[in-house]
This record gives structure tokens, C-alpha cells and sequence, in this order.
């Protein structure tokens, strides 16, 4: 996937959607029809913000052992990194997962021990997706 086709398909395009006519009214202030593409850029925003679905716990434990493997993609640290998931169980065992492991680019480096510590976590969220 080339640099460009990340950018215009993902979540960027809303900020830039916003952003954009601001830019362009300071920049060209008689020209108030580009007001109209800034509600445009709200309205996705709003539009993301509500059509997003939560990560279920298999899902976020995929994730998080995929990473502690060392065979992620490209965004997927980035990815995991900005969940912040609604469920207050599932936020807990992701928030344990960041502070026991630090950065996730990092877990493939650390000692047994806190690789130890988060599969534990891992088989928490599995266990919790199987519970729901």
C-alpha cells in the first residue's frame, strides 16, 4: 500500500476536510462558499465518530499477540496504541497491557518476564471474549 492511499483512506481525510477551508477562508476571505466544506468536514467527523465499533476482547487480544510476536503490520502499533476502548473491563486489561509492556513497538525486546505478564493479559482478554 503506497503513502498516498493510506492518507485519502483513512481517518485523515476528516481532518483535512476541516481543516482545508478553514485554511482556505484566512487565505481568500471573500470567498464564504468555502464555509460549506467545513460542515462537510464536520459531519464526517461526526459520521466516524459514530459509525466506529468498539474492539471486541478476541480482537484486541489478536492484536496485542501479534505485536508481542513481532509480526505486525505497518500501522498496527499505531492502531493499538489510540484504542481506548469503551468497556471499562476491556480498557483496564488494554491500559495493563501498555504500562506492563511499554511501547508496543518494544514488546518483541523485552525480557520473559513482562513477555510473561502479557500473554497473561492476552489470555485474560481472551477469556473475557469468550465470557461476552
Amino acid at each position: 500500500m503506497s503513502r498516498s492511499s493510506f492518507f485519502f483512506g483513512s481517518s485523515h481525510r476528516t481532518l483535512v476536510s476541516a481543516l482545508a477551508p478553514v485554511g482556505g477562508l484566512v487565505l481568500y476571505p471573500r470567498a464564504n462558499w468555502l464555509f460549506a466544506f467545513v460542515l462537510v468536514g464536520i459531519a464526517l467527523i461526526t459520521l466516524h465518530i459514530i459509525t466506529t465499533k468498539a474492539p471486541r476482547p478476541q480482537e484486541l487480544a489478536d492484536r496485542a499477540e501479534r505485536l508481542l510476536s513481532g509480526s505486525y503490520g505497518r500501522w498496527d502499533v499505531d492502531d493499538y496504541e489510540h484504542l481506548n476502548p469503551k468497556d471499562p473491563r476491556l480498557r483496564e486489561l488494554w491500559r495493563k497491557s501498555m504500562v506492563v509492556g511499554g511501547l508496543p513497538e518494544e514488546w518483541t525486546r523485552l525480557d520473559e518476564a513482562k513477555k510473561n505478564e502479557l500473554r497473561d493479559i492476552i489470555r485474560s482478554l481472551k477469556q473475557l471474549g469468550v465470557g461476552a
